[in-house]
């Protein structure tokens, strides 16, 4: 689950409402990689103790959580916490660098633990170990590194030791494989910044074409939706996959409230707060004034343009472009597992990219593969990482508007900086179907 400011809003709304509160309470220390985990796996900011209670599985990354109450304070290092997790029964520690754990003793209360993952840790006292007998997997530093190791063998557990290994990963050779491997025909959409866009026109904001015959989008509270994006296919030239002719629009809700534009993580396929629409034929005899008469929430309204990620109407410019699948697509991993395998004959288990590669070696990899562009039909780029549960349905980017901005103004931004993404399953893209949209984006 990606964490933006999206869930602080909503933890403030809610906490306000409650009196069973953290804040209530003596204020808790916390390290900030375990706090993004426990973010993660609650769902939400805690802010009440049951909130901790109940976490069955932590993974810590390298994303962080600072403090944004007074229910916690940060404290590098502290794990205490972690204590009173009662029902915990995975702990899996995967920061790039070492992460440095203050005290291991909370480990003796987590007696439900099944699996247990410290090598990226400065863990070497295995004597806390002895309390968890309901332990099935542990992967531990290497092991000269480890003290009170008999205890070890009193556990009925798989036990790993982490090995070092030689680094021997050709960026280049893995890059040009993947790049066989996913190449893929998409349409980049070019903003046209000089040009005025009319009704009909490809375009992001501004005043959307309509079928006066149809009602107008409408979010769950019965308000009307904004538009967002429009392709118009009787004047572009795109292949078969996508529709020949009519037109193709997106819009989402206006939450002034919570600056949400419209997505609810937890129906990311329900299209209440959100909704996209093909007209299979386009009425040009339509006119702007007869839109407005609809009375619809328009982009350019200065009073609404901070809800809104794309405040002024651009033409939209619509050509084809190469494109490969990057390192933030769910399906990437088990992609680079098969280059390492074919280019160098060796295995890296279940680990990732993120996992084996040197930074430097990441970030040219994901830089080589990755389109950061407004497009249609290319692989999904994400700020934070992929959160569609069902990668292999969803398994086509129907559209993707990323924030694009300038020295002197910002053109289209997603809060403070993001990408949004609206996906589909190929065969209901060939059918002509749009009733399931997959809808999400996200921001550092």
């Amino acid at each position: 689950m990606e964490i933006t400011w999206i869930d602080c809003v909503e933890y403030f709304h809610t906490v306000s409402k409650k009196g069973d509160s953290f804040m209530q309470q003596e204020k808790r220390t916390v390290d900030p990689y375990l706090m993004g985990a426990i973010v993660r796996s609650n769902g939400k900011i805690p802010y009440v103790l049951y909130d901790i209670k109940k976490i069955k599985t932590l993974t810590l990354t390298e994303e962080t959580i600072g403090s944004y109450s007074d229910m916690f304070q940060i404290k590098e290092h502290d794990f205490s916490i972690v204590e009173e997790m009662e029902n915990l029964h995975t702990l899996i520690v995967n920061t790039r660098k070492p992460l440095i754990i203050e005290n291991y003793s909370f480990l003796a209360k987590c007696i439900k633990l099944k699996k247990l993952d410290l090598v990226q840790t400065n863990f070497t006292d295995c004597a806390p170990l002895a309390q968890l007998t309901a332990l099935a997997y542990i992967r531990l530093p290497e092991k000269h590194r480890l003290v009170n190791t008999q205890v070890l063998d009193t556990l009925c557990a798989e036990i790993e030791f982490d090995e070092t290994t030689t680094y021997d990963y050709p960026i280049e050779e893995i890059a040009k494989y993947i790049k066989e491997q996913t190449k893929t025909m998409a349409y980049a959409l070019t903003l046209q910044k000089d040009i005025a866009p009319d009704l009909f026109d490809s375009k992001f904001g501004g005043l959307p074409y309509w079928n006066l015959k149809m009602a107008y989008p409408e979010d769950k509270t019965g308000q009307k939706m904004i538009f967002l994006a429009q392709i118009n296919f009787d004047r572009a030239t795109v292949d078969k996959r996508l529709p020949q002719q009519g037109m193709l629009q997106f819009f989402i809700a206006l939450d002034d409230c919570e600056g949400t534009y419209g997505y609810d993580g937890d129906t990311p396929d329900c299209q209440e707060m959100f909704r996209v629409v093909y007209h299979e034929t386009v009425d040009y005899s339509i006119t702007e004034k007869q839109i407005l008469a609809l009375d619809i929430p328009v982009s350019t309204d200065p009073e609404i343009e901070e809800f809104t990620p794309v405040w002024k109407p651009f033409r939209v410019e619509i050509t084809p472009k190469e494109v490969y699948m990057s390192t933030t697509d769910k399906r990437f991993d088990k992609l680079f597992r098969s280059a390492v395998k074919a280019l160098k004959g060796k295995t890296i288990g279940k680990k990732s990219a993120y996992d084996v590669l040197t930074n430097e070696d990441y970030w040219a990899l994901n830089n080589e593969l990755s389109y950061y562009g407004h497009n249609m039909l290319g692989y999904p780029f994400f700020v934070q990482s992929d959160p569609r549960k069902k990668a292999k349905y969803y398994d086509t980017v129907l559209l993707q508007i990323h924030s694009e901005m300038t020295d002197d103004e910002e053109l289209v931004c997603w809060a403070d900086g993001g990408v949004a993404n609206f996906f589909i399953n190929s065969e209901a893209l060939a059918q002509r179907d749009f009733s399931k949209i997959f809808y999400c984006w996200d921001c550092d």
